[in-house]
């Protein structure tokens, strides 16, 4: 038989049945889809980058809604600009493990073997990352209801920031956030004979990574869900730091993130309290 009559050479020849350009395209697209529904969002809001950044969270439109039902609506708005945001700021940090697996499937389909597409595998990430979205959403409206009612001094509370940053930055050098980090370096490591053409398998895969990607960047979030609540500067600028780690995806740049939130935090912390009363307790 000759090599073009050869189905699984047949199938390669054509781009969108081949599992590198498949991912590839996906990561693109669903990256340009997530910028391009909170641009949408930011627009419709008005503009400018103030704007912009209201369209990541709006825990704010649920405390005033005039009743139950736009509360409910404000919610959904919330729940699909976080969703919005995983998408666009996680899936490209997931390249590496999606253009990974389509190599395998492509090579393994180029010498006639079963090959799941890539879009299963990323399918299980996403799942992972719309479940986180959903949660924090809706821990970042409590927040927000909690300190709406709480009606937390200003120097407290930027205290209590100063602490979630601080914490966040030790978890970075501790060794369950450093095993995180290198497993999502590693993907393909101890797979088992034939897990490429199980959708089960390749599925799984994408939700282990998920949830190791959870693992390296929880305390992040956590702290997102508390400054977010007060700044939402912040939700930029945290989905920023944890997209570049994972790109780098090494101890030292997760020792690096760690010193930068240990100082942030420390900075925050003076700030709120100011050094005036810092230096007289010091003189004592």
């Amino acid at each position: 038989m000759s090599r073009s009559a050869d189905p699984a050479s047949a199938s390669l020849s054509r781009p969108w049945e081949r599992p590198v350009p498949v991912a590839l395209f996906s990561i693109g697209t669903l990256t340009l889809v997530g910028w391009a529904i909170l641009f949408f969002e930011a627009i419709r809001r008005g503009g400018g980058a103030d704007a912009f950044l209201e369209a990541l969270c709006t825990p704010a439109a649920v405390l005033e809604a005039p009743s139950l039902a736009g509360a409910l609506a404000a919610l959904g708005v919330s729940i699909a600009m976080w969703i919005a945001m995983s998408v666009a700021m996680m899936l490209p940090t997931a390249s590496a493990l999606l253009v990974g697996y389509a190599e395998k499937a492509e090579a393994a389909r180029a010498a006639g073997r079963p090959a799941v597409s890539p879009m299963v595998v990323g399918a299980g990430y996403l799942a992972v990352w719309v479940a986180l979205s959903i949660l924090v959403a809706l821990l970042q409206t409590g927040v927000s209801i909690g300190f709406a009612a709480a009606e937390l001094p200003e120097r407290l509370a930027g205290v209590l920031g100063g602490a979630a940053l601080g914490a966040a930055g030790l978890y970075q050098f501790t060794a369950f956030k450093l095993s995180c980090l290198v497993a999502v370096g590693a993907p393909f490591r101890a797979r088992p004979e034939g897990w490429l053409a199980s959708p089960r398998a390749v599925f799984r895969l994408g939700v282990e990574q998920g949830v190791r990607c959870v693992g390296c960047c929880w305390a992040m979030m956590a702290v997102l869900v508390l400054l977010g609540a007060m700044n939402l500067v912040w939700m930029a600028v945290f989905s920023a730091i944890m997209a570049a780690e994972k790109l780098v995806a090494t101890p030292r740049a997760a020792q690096i993130v760690g010193a930068g939130l240990l100082a942030a935090g420390l900075a925050l912390s003076v700030e709120a309290i100011g050094l005036a009363p810092i230096a007289a307790y010091l003189a004592r």
